[in-house]
């Protein structure tokens, strides 16, 4: 069995910036991935696997998008809080 947490952001054309997905389980499980263009939605997002059962059905986690411009500048980082939900299915956060 494995969580997955996919975080997603608009496409925008002519946007300068890289987005970056970080996840935060407790307790202190951290992974970030990198968000990619998706053909199928239209959006940018990140699907961010953890191995078997690291947070219980109710759980909240902390979910953050950090987009970064060209010069290397994090510009003010989002985010959101999500929960567990008890179907087997991935907790989707979309970011604005």
């Amino acid at each position: 069995m494995t969580f997955k947490v996919i975080i997603t952001h608009p496409s925008t054309e002519g946007d300068e910036h890289t987005y970056y997905g970080i996840t935060f389980l407790k307790p202190g499980n951290v992974k970030s991935k990198r968000l990619e263009y998706s053909s199928s939605s239209s959006r940018l997002e990140a699907e961010i696997v953890y191995d078997g059962s690291p947070i219980e059905v109710g759980d909240k986690f902390l979910a953050l998008l950090i987009p970064v411009n060209e010069s290397e500048t994090i510009n003010h980082p989002l985010y959101k809080f999500g929960e567990n939900h008890a179907d087997p299915r991935p907790e989707v956060v979309n970011f604005p």
